[in-house]
């Protein structure tokens, strides 16, 4: 029985979904481990009742050449280390390493938000912003594997040489009692709405930048802020066609279909298709 595993690695938690060819079954999550061997000794954990599988695909939240990790702030032990050739060491199959934001829109595209469409931006936002960027149906992944780090547009913030400008001024992070403000405009509070507002217009800057320069079909707004959309989403499209060019304000803004899944559905994806 062939069996495939995606693997979902973020800065505080670790997926895991293996798929059969009678379906897929539900992610285990569970908090990520702090160092390197710790983390290859969890992953084979997190995978030891699965029948050696075909192919494993992680994503990871950084920079990853073909076979390690080259940038990962978040998690800056797996920095250098030979991560794909240890975890096929440890699990017995090929392992294929990628970009969360990439595998995230590569989810979207194959069954979400992006479903159908030939060019999509995401903009992952939550306690940083990263992305991805689909052209004629194929995520396009840069020349150093970075495409679609949208938190590294201009923006008025510290120089800063893990965080971009943008992120420092549009994250989730950048969003005080985030939660609480969200639960509370939904009640119809005014002062949590004008909060929404001007960090709506913060975000909308970068939003209305892609929407200008890139043109594509749709944008995708994914992250801890997908599930706030329903009132984050009307500020923000105003503010967007307030900053877009004429072109720029028809590019549809839309929340991410998949939620917390679509990265280790991507991760599935990758780990089961020739190419990407």
């Amino acid at each position: 029985m062939t069996t495939f595993i995606g693997i979902d690695v973020g800065g505080t938690s670790v997926r895991v979904l293996a798929e059969t060819p009678d379906g897929r079954g539900e992610p285990v999550t569970a908090p990520v481990a702090g160092s390197y061997d710790a983390f290859l000794t969890q992953v084979a954990g997190l995978c030891a009742g699965i029948v050696r599988p075909a192919g494993v695909g992680v994503g990871l939240p950084g920079t990853s050449g073909e076979n390690r990790p080259l940038f990962v702030p978040a998690l800056p032990w797996l920095e250098g280390r030979p991560l794909r050739e240890d975890l096929e060491a440890r699990l017995g199959a090929p392992v294929r390493l990628g970009l969360d934001g990439h595998l995230t829109l590569l989810a979207e595209a194959a069954e979400g938000a992006a479903k159908g469409v030939r060019s999509a931006v995401l903009l992952a936002v939550g306690t940083g912003i990263g992305g991805a960027l689909l052209i004629d149906g194929r995520i396009w992944r840069g020349v150093h594997g970075s495409a679609g780090s949208w938190g590294w547009l201009p923006a008025d913030a510290p120089d800063d040489a893990v965080h971009g400008p943008f992120e420092q001024a549009a994250s989730g992070s950048s969003l005080r009692d985030g939660p609480a403000l969200v639960a509370a405009a939904r009640e119809g509070d005014e002062r949590a709405s004008a909060a929404l507002d001007a960090y709506a217009a913060r975000l909308a800057r970068g939003v209305a930048a892609v929407a200008s320069t890139i043109d594509p079909e749709i944008i995708l707004i994914g992250g801890g802020l997908a599930d706030a959309m329903d009132v984050l989403g009307p500020p923000l499209r105003r503010h967007v066609a307030r900053f877009a060019s004429p072109d720029g304000r028809r590019v549809p803004v839309r929340p991410a279909a998949l939620g917390s899944r679509a990265g280790v559905v991507g991760a599935l994806l990758i780990a089961r298709t020739e190419e990407w």
